[in-house]
């Protein structure tokens, strides 16, 4: 399955990426974020392999993400291998300067593969709601841009 949504956001491309890319403004954009911990490469200089674990909650309980830079190419691209028990999916943001001051944000996310229980959950969850969720939150990502 794939979810996927393209916005222009009336930011230089510079500001739209740091922000995006900024691990403590997540909780302000992703839905059920709780935290994100750094485990490996240089948080201020982030490459290919660098690792760090993002927290979520759904239903009162807590589930980790481990997540591996698998591509990265600032201030236009970048590809995130998201594993846990459950599921993998591949998050990849591209960044394109529109104009000086506007920048079109493509984000899409893949399901790559899922565990028995996420392929009965995903049976019954319509793709019409996961992807309206995805849209809502980019749509809040740019806006919270915009009023920076």
């Amino acid at each position: 399955m794939n979810l996927d949504h393209t916005v222009t956001i009336n930011k230089p491309i510079q500001e739209v990426w740091d922000y995006v890319n900024d691990r403590d403004k997540l909780i302000l954009w992703l839905n059920d974020f709780v935290r994100s911990e750094h485990l490996s490469g240089d948080e201020a200089d982030p490459k290919v392999g660098d690792t760090s674990n993002q927290v979520y909650t759904q239903s009162g309980n807590e589930f980790t993400m481990l997540e591996t830079i698998t591509e990265f190419e600032p201030p236009r691209h970048i590809k995130l291998l998201m594993t846990s028990k459950m599921f993998d999916m591949e998050i990849v943001n591209d960044f394109e300067e529109v104009d000086p001051n506007q920048t079109r944000l493509y984000a899409g996310a893949t399901f790559v593969r899922l565990g028995l229980l996420m392929k009965i959950i995903m049976a019954f969850s319509a793709k019409k709601k996961m992807q309206a969720d995805h849209e809502s939150q980019i749509e809040k990502l740019k806006s919270l841009i915009e009023a920076t």
